[in-house]
């Protein structure tokens, strides 16, 4: 049963301590200081490119707007809210920056289930908040599904997020592929592709745009043969989404050495969101992420790898090329650059065709980004196995 009570009181950001929080029981349920300039001068010549050419659109899917009481009270009172008690056989599968995740077992049905805590000032409310996302992404089958959350821990008033248990991440199979020099085939990099747009399109159709994409954040579970294996997207703490649905997001960041606010994981943001415009990023930055990891999946590694914020966008636009508009002359590149897109990843690694739908991905600007539905409609998709996606789930 859901206990509206709980949820409201949780929004009001309950301090923890800043430790590794333990699962429920059982029992009881450098840059120097001129590479920094240079960087703050090339992301303000960016943020004023991308800001001037997006300024006629309306923000997309974004949380700018104050959420009241009575709308976060309607989004988080559809929660389930059970005992920890109600599982058992806990253990520690993940740790991260802010949180940990366990493996478990309910003790009547046998479902192994995936036990996720959050840790840190207000993490009872940013946990409500993901449940409440993964509640509106319910009967995406590219997202993994919310089964409750629940009361436990030693004081019996931690709150935990339980969900289905999908599988490791895409993060470890690239890595285990690397291992054992097996890397993804063509065929291979497609079918992920597709299941990822297919997931990314149905969430942003109900105003959901995740915002931290990566291999980390898709797991990989078993299906009925290889070309039957699912691929779920998971932790949705950064995304965003109209106040109606969820508050806005807690402020926790990945630091840019120029000092900008940064939300999501430095290898895999767009541009838009290098430059600090997060509140008019909206659904193009996802596709942006997904086309980091499909170059990743055929190329074997990411193709974008800055320690900083200088080095990423230094990476992105010597490999992407220079728009006409940007001037990046302060961090040493040349005013004429050419895609070098292809040398990273070669023909051999990748057809024309998907080719094609790589270069829509990393558009440099959002508005020349292409979308999901769009991208399943281009040939590597309709031709390749001969059948064209559904429009329904495309």
């Amino acid at each position: 049963m859901s206990d509206p009570a709980l949820c409201s009181s949780a929004l009001a950001a309950v301090p923890m301590p800043l430790t590794k929080r333990p699962p429920p029981s059982e029992a009881e349920g450098g840059s120097t200081t001129s590479k920094r300039r240079c960087a703050d001068e090339a992301v303000e010549a960016l943020a004023a490119s991308v800001q001037s050419t997006e300024k006629s659109k309306p923000p997309a899917s974004s949380c700018t707007a104050p959420a009241t009481e009575t709308t976060r009270d309607a989004a988080l009172g559809n929660i389930p809210i059970g005992r920890a008690d109600s599982y058992k056989g806990f253990k520690h599968m993940s740790a991260g920056a802010f949180g940990d995740v366990w493996k478990a077992r309910h003790r009547q049905t046998g479902e192994e289930v995936a036990v996720k805590s959050l840790r840190g000032h207000g993490s009872s409310a940013a946990l409500l908040r993901e449940a409440a996302l993964l509640a509106a992404c319910a009967g995406n089958p590219g997202v993994v599904e919310l089964r409750e959350v629940v009361r436990g821990g030693s004081s019996g008033n931690n709150l935990y997020l339980v969900m289905e248990h999908a599988g490791p991440s895409l993060e470890q199979v690239i890595g285990e592929r690397r291992r054992v020099g097996r890397p993804f085939a063509e065929a291979e990099a497609r079918r992920a592709v597709r299941r990822l747009l297919r997931a990314v399109a149905m969430m942003h159709e109900r105003g959901v745009v995740h915002c931290d994409l990566k291999p980390g954040n898709f797991l990989v579970g078993k299906g009925e043969g290889v070309r039957g294996r699912v691929m779920k997207i998971c932790d949705l703490g950064l995304a965003m989404a109209p106040a109606t649905v969820v508050p806005p997001p807690p402020p926790e960041t990945t630091s840019g050495s120029s000092g900008h606010v940064l939300h999501g994981t430095l290898w895999y943001m767009a541009p838009e969101q290098l430059a600090g415009d997060v509140e008019r990023g909206g659904a193009p930055v996802d596709l942006w992420s997904i086309g980091c990891v499909m170059a990743e999946l055929v190329a074997g590694e990411p193709i974008f790898q800055g320690s900083d914020l200088y080095k990423q966008l230094h990476n992105i636009v010597h490999l992407l090329g220079i728009p006409d508009e940007v001037s990046l002359m302060p961090m040493g590149v040349p005013g004429s650059s050419p895609s070098q897109l292809r040398d990273a990843v070669p023909e051999e690694r990748l057809s024309p065709e998907g080719f094609d739908v790589l270069r829509g991905l990393l558009a440099f600007y959002p508005r020349d980004r292409l979308t999901a539905a769009a991208a399943l409609q281009m040939p590597w998709f309709t031709e390749k196995d001969g059948v064209a996606p559904s429009p329904a789930r495309a």
